[in-house]
């Protein structure tokens, strides 16, 4: 009798097939799973925060107000969406803190509050100076200035400044995009060289 030998198939069956792609299907998913859920967590980390920008908007023009003084050449001067007055400021080019210029000023395209710093050599020279971005999707800003009117013996606001002496008090009303929501917020900081002036009259 005659023994055939059934040769063994070469490759792989079509049961084996699928198992192999259903395996790297399901390591697939899992791996883009998890590469979704770090991009998220990424984009949750670094979503900037409207109001929490505005907070440390608020409080960098304070720290330049308490820092503020009189010089001479550079008036405390104010409109409805501009300010700037004489104060200390780091100059990228004496690479140092000196005296200079701040400028806090809205810009309507850009829809920014935008802060220029000039250096005691950028003031000489009538440059242009650093403009820097302070807070983004902005709608509108508006500054008014606290003194006391010696003639009515009264405190008032009014709307623009052009002063050798600081107001006592400059408030600032903004309004920003929150996602597509509208807020609105109001601050009122005092300047100290303002509070030591009206200390000595």
């Amino acid at each position: 009798m005659r023994y055939t030998r059934r040769r063994s198939a070469e490759g792989f069956t079509f049961i084996e097939l699928m198992v192999v792609t259903a395996i790297i299907s399901v390591i697939l998913l899992a791996l883009y799973a998890m590469f979704d859920n770090g991009i998220k967590i990424w984009q949750q980390v670094n979503k900037p925060i409207p109001k929490e920008d505005v907070d440390i908007f608020f409080d960098k023009f304070a720290y330049d107000l308490r820092n503020t003084f009189k010089m001479k050449g550079v008036n405390f001067t104010g409109a409805e969406n501009i300010f700037e007055f004489a104060a200390l400021v780091t100059s990228s080019r004496l690479d140092k803190r000196t005296v200079g210029r701040v400028v806090y000023f809205y810009d309507t395209q850009a829809e920014a509050v935008k802060r220029k710093r000039m250096d005691f050599s950028d003031i000489y020279n009538r440059d242009e100076g650093e403009i820097e971005d302070m807070l983004k999707n902005v709608k509108s800003l508006r500054f008014q200035y606290y003194f006391y009117d010696t003639q009515t013996k009264e405190y008032l606001w009014q709307q623009d400044w052009l002063n050798e002496e600081p107001p006592i008090a400059v408030e600032i009303t903004l309004e920003f995009y929150d996602g597509s929501k509208l807020c609105a917020v109001t601050r009122t900081i005092g300047v100290p060289l303002a509070s030591m002036t009206v200390g000595k009259t």
